[in-house]
């Protein structure tokens, strides 16, 4: 279930953005775990030195994920691969492109708010489908960039190490048991967004789990060995062929597969 993702995305997206960089050719300016200095001003309702942003922590860097690229794209009700892959764009460009970028995959129209219809036809796709358009679009959008031939390599390489996870995702999601969830209740609107009052029942979000499963029917863990074998392949290319950048965050990306596998063994609700 996609609301249970959030860490796994949370994951893989921190591979890439690092710790604390002050590059004058970025222009969010002091940044920690992808958190600039403009939006922890924006989150703490004051303006910040840049000794705060070097100190910001995980714990809170997470929460402002959550809050502002995460519930804002309404990733709880995506299918799982489709999360990851928006929630990167969100993170990376906003919440506002990477809503219009899923209409743009949807083939729906382009209103930047994230509707009730854009939710139902993504439900209704091929995941990998919409994946690859995602991120096909997103690429695009970058080369056009003035500052792509500064950033380009490096953002290109993330884009496509995102596409293969989330790809993973949702090949793991397709192999996986379906999960017995209820279908009662509905999903609140994201704040600044436009939703219907009701969601179609294939894309509600319930975070209730109903009944305990085997260790290798758990959607989490088959996800997670996913993303560790394609990590695992990528670091094997990118040590052969000396790129110690990509190296080090599908290292990353092994290490969180590994971290959330334990997490489901050790958590003490029940498996889903």
């Amino acid at each position: 279930m996609a609301s249970e993702n959030f860490d796994r995305c949370l994951t893989l997206t921190l591979g890439f953005e690092g710790g604390y960089v002050d590059n004058p050719h970025d222009p969010g300016g002091a940044t920690n775990l992808g958190i600039t200095r403009a939006i922890l001003a924006k989150v703490r309702g004051r303006p910040v030195a840049k000794a705060e942003v070097m100190a910001l922590t995980r714990a809170e860097a997470s929460g402002i994920y959550r809050r502002l690229f995460w519930n804002s794209i309404a990733a709880d009700t995506l299918p799982l691969g489709v999360d990851a892959a928006l929630f990167d764009l969100s993170v990376n460009s906003g919440p506002g492109r990477a809503i219009r970028a899923l209409q743009t995959a949807l083939k729906l129209p382009v209103s930047g708010r994230l509707e009730n219809s854009a939710l139902i036809a993504a439900a209704a796709m091929p995941a990998g489908q919409v994946v690859r358009a995602i991120c096909a679009g997103r690429l695009s959008f970058l080369q056009r960039l003035k500052n792509f031939s500064f950033f380009g390599r490096g953002w290109s390489r993330r884009v496509q190490a995102v596409e293969r996870a989330a790809l993973a995702m949702t090949s793991a999601s397709l192999a996986a048991p379906p999960s017995r969830h209820s279908n009662a209740g509905s999903s609140p609107a994201p704040k600044g967004h436009t939703m219907d009052v009701t969601l179609p029942n294939a894309t509600l979000a319930n975070n209730n789990l109903d009944a305990s499963k085997p260790f290798w029917a758990s959607q989490t863990i088959w996800s997670a060995l996913a993303v560790i074998g394609s990590a695992l392949t990528g670091s094997i290319v990118a040590w052969k062929t000396g790129d110690i950048t990509t190296f080090g965050t599908a290292l990353t990306a092994v290490f969180g597969g590994i971290s959330a596998i334990i997490g489901r063994f050790r958590a003490t609700t029940k498996i889903a």
